[in-house]
């Protein structure tokens, strides 16, 4: 008999004690009884019963059920976990259950089927068919010889199945064995940068070793990671490949496809179907699977194999978690590139001050593309327009935009109108009264959106239709402040009538397929200009697009946030870095009421470094991070009276630890105070020892169990303090 303890998934550091007749390892996943009812965990340690002293064995329950072995954590999963639950101060339960797919949480036990992709061979390469569909197919066989049935169905946009069978009955073409997983299609030469970086990587295979790409908008990264991914899979190895945001799969995934037709490719991200995201999970772990592709929380994907981790736009915000267990992909990326002492590529335009930190302490090797990979492609052009001499109108674009835009028109390329706020206007007021249509569970406005006449809070998602009169003062005319995409949008069209615009935001993508359909009509040049938020400017391929135009940019300039010029200067130098990619000059419009600031001056000169050395300079200065090291405790609750009380309580508490070399900051209320109708507060620690910063919030730890009427969590590495 054995005694075994068993994590799951609740907010406890500890696990649940078990019996069992048979020795089980630690991630093995089991069932077990607890409060009445069925559910499942996973195995954190086994010992005899003889050596087991803690609790009387009479009142320990049987374990009810043991899963197969192909269900189980691995090791090295159960590690990053343990790491993951340890350095972000969570429970391991928690953190195993977040790292972990759906149904494997669920009580019925799970089954994976492989469905092996079938290959076609052409044999008949003068075969007369009729049909525009099919000539187009023979003629993609004639290119290549051998076609997956994934392929022909992209083809033909429809169901080959009796298609396949009725050319093979011809003797058309024949079912072949899958060619080997590194077999490629349409390589491109690479230029004496990207061959020297693919050099250098690859000279560190089979080896811990951290390369930060720096290469400019258009230079050619995922190029780069086609001709590695290329070598990995001839050493019949797994490469997992990170991305911050779900609407970056459906181009890169088409780039893999199109590059390697017979190696299977797994998409792990939290929109994919539940089953979907297991035969994914189950395929990285069994081998089945060469590439994995995914979001943040593809960083906990057992892989079978892997010999390549790339984290692409690894400066990107949304690599972080902001709830639950909070942690940063990139960072866990690394760890686990260590852990299985294999390389991994963190790849952006704009790099994180914290990864070129670590190469000004050695501790990275950085890496530049300085040339656009097509070589008629030059860098943008970037003019500020002062809206000191030029105002705009009620759509928030001045003249001299709309005159350049008119231009791009009349050259038939694409332009793209960057506004970071979606929308038809940011607020609804009364002029008589003053009433603004303010979220009854947020501290903030909701937003009008146009198309259903509905006020949306962008935080909480409640919504309501549009009062026909002023609630307070019933004054029949209400008016609109600020600009949006929907109110961008309308006067465009009005503007430019026979264009065609398409508006890209979180509102009009949030179907599966949305991505893939503007693809698909960018490239049909079926859309003149595109009207969008920061979505459209992280790692997207435009080649027609020549014209970006910047509006409502100026509010980054005095944030509370220390890193919001950085976070501006990123998504300026990304959505400028969408023009111009191809052989014609691209154009830059950048509407500000401060031309003169550095921001600025040195997105216009595209000088990274010289923004990334002054922006370096002020951290120091002012002993900002990368220099020292945050943690925020961030409190909430429903009741105002509880809060309060809590922040007194957990200052109080918190200078009586001893502190050496660890600095606190009294508690104060969230920036935004009311949220999902909880009121919120935070304290930020800080210190210039990780170390000892550690230490100190884990002897705090035992005090915030105390604090009453509140939630607590803690964040390690906060993005926004």
């Amino acid at each position: 008999m054995f005694v075994v303890n068993i994590i799951l998934d609740i907010p406890l550091r500890h696990g649940y004690s078990y019996l069992s007749e048979q020795e089980l390892l630690r991630g093995t996943r089991v069932q077990v009884e607890l409060r009445g009812r069925a559910q499942v965990g996973f195995v954190l340690n086994c010992v005899a019963s003889t050596e087991f002293n803690n609790y009387p064995l009479a009142k320990l329950k049987p374990i009810l059920s043991i899963s197969t072995d192909n269900l189980s954590i691995p090791n090295d999963v159960w590690e990053l976990c343990n790491f993951a639950a340890n350095y972000y101060h969570h429970p391991l339960g928690n953190s195993l259950f977040c790292a972990i797919p759906t149904l494997l949480r669920k009580t019925t036990e799970p089954t994976a089927n492989f469905n092996q992709t079938k290959f076609y061979q052409l044999i008949n390469h003068e075969a007369k068919l009729r049909g525009s569909k099919q000539q187009h197919l023979l003629t993609e066989f004639q290119h290549t010889a051998i076609l997956s049935y994934k392929q022909i169905q992209v083809i033909l946009a429809a169901k080959p199945d009796k298609l396949i069978a009725q050319w093979i009955e011809k003797q058309i073409i024949y079912e072949t064995p899958a060619p080997s997983a590194a077999s490629v299609t349409q390589a491109l030469t690479l230029n004496e940068e990207q061959q020297l970086v693919v050099t250098a990587i690859a000279s560190n295979f089979n080896t811990f070793h951290v390369g930060l790409l720096y290469g400019i908008t258009g230079s050619g990264k995922t190029e780069v990671f086609l001709h590695l991914i290329q070598r990995i899979l001839h050493q019949q190895q797994q490469v997992l490949v990170i991305v911050p945001e779900i609407n970056l799969t459906p181009q890169l995934q088409s780039r893999f496809e199109q590059r390697f037709p017979a190696a299977k490719i797994s998409l792990i991200n939290s929109e994919i179907a539940e089953k979907a995201r297991f035969h994914a999970w189950m395929a990285a772990k069994s081998g089945q699977s060469n590439i994995i592709l995914g979001t943040r929380l593809s960083v906990f994907t057992p892989l079978y194999n892997v010999g390549l981790i790339i984290v692409d736009e690894e400066h990107d915000d949304s690599l972080k978690q902001n709830d639950g267990l909070r942690y940063h992909a990139r960072d866990l990326a690394v760890w686990r590139a260590k852990q299985l002492n294999i390389p991994i590529l963190l790849a952006s335009a704009t790099p994180s001050l914290e990864s070129l930190y670590n190469y000004k302490l050695g501790k990275y090797s950085l890496y530049k593309l300085t040339e656009r990979a097509i070589q008629a492609a030059e860098l943008p052009q970037i003019e500020l327009i002062n809206l000191q001499h030029y105002p705009v109108n009620h759509a928030g674009i001045c003249q001299p935009a709309l005159d350049k835009l008119h231009e791009c028109l009349e050259r038939k390329e694409l332009a793209l109108v960057f506004i970071n706020r979606r929308g038809y206007a940011p607020v609804i007021t009364c002029y008589e009264c003053g009433w603004v249509s303010q979220c009854r569970n947020c501290s903030t406005n909701m937003v009008y959106h146009h198309e259903k006449r509905q006020l949306k809070c962008h935080h909480c998602a409640y919504q309501i239709t549009v009062p026909p009169v002023c609630p307070t003062c019933h004054n029949q005319y209400l008016h609109t402040i600020g600009h949006g995409t929907q109110k961008l949008e309308e006067f465009l069209q009005q503007q430019f009538a026979s264009a065609k615009i398409k508006r890209v935001d979180r509102d009009s993508t949030n179907s599966k397929s949305a991505w893939q359909d503007i693809y698909h009509q960018i490239a049909a040049q079926e859309i003149d200009i595109l009207v969008g938020t920061q979505m459209l400017a992280k790692g997207h391929d435009f080649p027609r697009l020549t014209l970006v135009i910047g509006l409502n940019l100026d509010n980054a300039l005095f944030s509370y946030d220390f890193r919001a010029s950085e976070d501006m200067f990123n998504i300026l130098t990304q959505v400028a870095g969408r023009a111009g990619r191809a052989d014609k000059a691209g154009l830059v419009l950048l509407q500000t009421n401060y031309p003169d600031h550095p921001v600025y001056q040195f997105l216009q000169q595209h000088d990274f470094n010289g923004f990334i050395n002054h922006t370096l300079r002020e951290r120091q200065l002012n002993k900002l991070p990368p220099f020292c090291f945050y943690a925020l405790i961030k409190l909430s609750s429903l009741m105002e009276a509880h809060l309060k009380q809590a922040m007194h309580d957990l200052f109080t508490q918190a200078k009586l630890l001893a502190h050496p070399e660890v600095w606190l900051f009294a508690p104060v209320p969230a920036v935004m105070y009311k949220s999902h109708n909880r009121f919120r507060g935070q304290m930020l620690i800080s210190s210039q020892q990780r170390n000892k910063l550690h230490d100190y919030l884990r002897s705090l730890e035992n005090e915030l169990k105390e604090l009453k009427g509140v939630s607590v969590a803690i964040d390690v590495d906060p993005l926004e303090v």
